[in-house]
């Protein structure tokens, strides 16, 4: 079969597109109470217009920027991440595998990589609509990586037969000057010829990222996995087709359904509910306080003359022939304020639940100011990884992990970790796998080290009674794991090999100094 002419790749882009708005109002909906920056899905907002002028109650903001915020203080903070393989490499491979996630969190982290300003637009996209779009990409100049990332409004994608995404279509807007400047002699011959004459005048485009199975080209199928097409939609015309080896586009998902390839946020669904309700409390509440600082005025009939003026130092002039002994002339009318107190705990009542529902009273690790013994600490790191499971889980997987991976592929394959040769021979062939640093995982590695200290009071006090039960223990393994455990890099140990011929060494001087000391005798 021929491959896919321009036709067909626009009735592509668009049928994926058709499925993707439904999902738009929804996310309209969330952004208009919880992150007002992003309400542009379904309306258009100009540049400074006021963002959260239809909202009375900020907290619902509040919420989604501390659990936005608290992604990469938590998940992503000084060494977060490091490269392994299924299993435990031998110590040339674990050096070679320490210092590449040193040189990858290099080129992660250098100022125009533009990873700390991508994720952090990521995290409140992901935090808000359960999904955000990252694409990780070799740079301009080819000589460092790039992360981007892009509004969902313009991202469509669509799963494959495994549930995981199967392509994307972005759309883009380039003007003429930026479209000549990015393909070139590729642009359109029309989009050429009035770069000149209007060189901010935009064109629509879609970038399709797809399997090269689907695009039906031989020479493109036979080398790689993927293709990318930028195609000119108001020329009809496409400007670049590459194969690729991996999909460029990251779409870390929170909360999937089965059957849909867009995922929800599980703490917006759950507090957009009380987000409604709070707005609608907050304004009852208002204005019960406003009418009890200003009460409404009763004002007896023909006796006023002209208006009541409640301004400061105001007048309000009332008939002399009027006898006050009838009543007063004005009067405020009493306010009930039992009524207000209980609003108040209303409110309260759904400030906890959203707290709740963005998972901000799970996030706080145990109390360790407070003296416990070794068991409780262990069943209070229990606890937290229960709790804080369900965020972090997801995150550490689909996410970090998925950037990690694309990262590691485009940096290899570009050089910039070195040769393939100098990898280690136990290492090739392996698979790599990225261990992630959070209070998830360092809880579960510090357990190593407490598990070894009840291990040695244990050892203590049975050694008490017979003092041949530290021989049941291998303490050389157990010191390694705990110290790893604690977070050590690898360069403290030394190679086991080495550790070995050192206590053979030493065993056989213990001898010799032993069998003189008989001879001696």
């Amino acid at each position: 079969m021929a491959k896919q002419d321009v036709n067909e790749l626009r009735q592509f882009a668009d049928k994926v597109f058709k499925d993707h708005w439904p999902v738009m109002s929804l996310w309209q909906t969330i952004a208009d109470h919880f992150y007002p920056e992003r309400a542009d899905f379904t309306q258009t907002r100009n540049v400074g217009q006021e963002l959260a002028d239809s909202l009375i109650d900020s907290y619902p903001l509040l919420v989604r920027r501390d659990l936005g915020n608290s992604l990469s203080s938590m998940l992503r903070d000084g060494d977060w991440f490091s490269m392994g393989i299924q299993g435990e490499p031998d110590y040339l491979g674990q050096v070679w595998l320490d210092e590449r996630t040193r040189m990858l969190r290099q080129l992660m982290y250098h100022r125009q990589a533009n990873f700390v300003r991508a994720t952090r637009e990521g995290d409140h996209d992901y935090v808000a609509f359960g999904q955000c779009v990252i694409s990780v990409e070799l740079n301009r100049k080819a000589d460092g990586l790039l992360y981007r990332c892009w509004h969902m409004r313009d991202c469509a994608w669509f799963d494959d037969e495994n549930g995981q995404v199967g392509g994307l279509a972005r759309k883009w807007k380039p003007t003429l000057r930026q479209a000549v400047d990015f393909f070139g002699e590729n642009a359109h011959q029309k989009v050429r010829d009035d770069v000149n004459k209007e060189p901010f005048k935009e064109i629509d485009v879609r970038h399709l990222v797809i399997p090269s199975n689907m695009y039906r080209d031989a020479e493109i199928e036979s080398r790689f996995e993927w293709v990318s097409i930028y195609l000119d939609v108001t020329n009809n015309h496409v400007m670049e087709e590459v194969g690729m080896d991996h999909n460029q586009y990251v779409v870390p998902r929170f909360q999937t359904i089965a059957g849909s390839p867009y995922a929800y946020s599980p703490a917006t669904v759950v507090g957009l509910p009380d987000a409604r309700c709070l707005q609608a409390m907050t304004h009852t509440l208002l204005e019960a306080g406003e009418r009890y600082a200003r009460p409404p005025i009763i004002a007896t009939q023909k006796v006023i003359r002209g208006d009541v003026n409640l301004a400061p130092d105001g007048i309000t002039w009332v008939d002399d022939e009027y006898d006050e002994r009838l009543g007063a002339s004005l009067r405020t009318l009493p306010q009930d304020r039992g009524g207000f107190p209980i609003g108040l705990e209303m409110r309260d009542t759904i400030v906890q639940t959203l707290n709740s529902a963005f998972y901000l009273n799970k996030l706080r690790l145990p109390d360790s100011t407070v003296q416990r013994t070794a068991y409780e600490i262990s069943e209070l790191q229990k606890q937290y990884r229960r709790e804080a499971l369900p965020l972090f889980a997801p995150i550490e997987a689909e996410y970090s992990g998925a950037i990690c991976e694309k990262s590691f592929e485009i940096a290899m394959a570009a050089g910039f970790l070195g040769s393939q040769y100098d990898i280690p021979k136990s290492l090739r062939g392996q698979e790599t796998q990225f261990k992630f640093e959070s209070p998830l995982s360092s809880t579960e590695e510090e357990q190593k080290a407490t598990r070894f200290s009840m291990m040695s009071q244990t050892l203590a006090e049975a050694a008490q009674f017979d003092p041949s039960v530290t021989t049941e223990v291998n303490f050389g393994a157990a010191v390694r794991d705990a110290i790893d455990g604690l977070g050590a890099p690898s360069n403290w140990l030394n190679d086991p090999a080495q550790v070995e011929q050192a206590q053979m060494k030493q065993m056989a001087q213990q001898a010799m100094e032993s069998g003189a000391l008989t001879d001696a005798a």
